[in-house]
């Protein structure tokens, strides 16, 4: 039997970016992981160069740049990944794991920022998407204290 439920159309109208925003984050994804299967096989780190790498760090870069953060809750998120990776003081493949938790979250964020505010508390709208944005937020906070706890190691 179909669902008939009614759609609002100003979310049918942003079906588009709905699907882009969804489909880069499962691409960020894929860059995580092959990053993971490498660095599990050889146990070594990946090198700068490593595509997959650079991949993630221009996705978040320009995942960060569009998102509409300024006034948000990820903001500080964002100024601290981004002193992290300018410290260049961990492992290559830990900054592939901060940079694809920051661009899912941050696409989450910019998916939750396109429904229109009326709809946005109305939890049969966006109850799972918050759920999915909470998650990734947290862990992107858990691998930027990680890192943060082992740079105080270093030093």
């Amino acid at each position: 039997m179909q669902d008939d439920k009614f759609v609002d159309p100003r979310l049918q109208a942003r079906e588009a970016i709905f699907q882009q925003l969804h489909l880069s984050t499962f691409e960020t994804m894929g860059y995580a992981r092959a990053i993971a299967q490498y660095v599990e096989e050889t146990g070594h780190d990946i090198e700068t160069d490593n595509a997959d790498y650079q991949q993630l760090l221009r996705d978040y870069q320009i995942t960060k740049n569009l998102a509409p953060i300024e006034g948000s809750r990820v903001e500080m998120l964002c100024v601290q990944t981004d002193a992290s990776l300018n410290t260049n003081s961990q492992a290559h493949a830990t900054y592939a794991q901060l940079c694809a938790a920051a661009t899912s979250a941050l696409n989450h964020w910019r998916i939750l920022s396109e429904i229109p505010e009326d709809l946005r508390d109305n939890e049969e709208v966006t109850r799972a998407l918050k759920d999915k944005f909470q998650q990734q937020v947290q862990t992107w906070e858990y691998i930027l204290t990680d890192i943060s706890d082992g740079q105080s190691d270093i030093e």
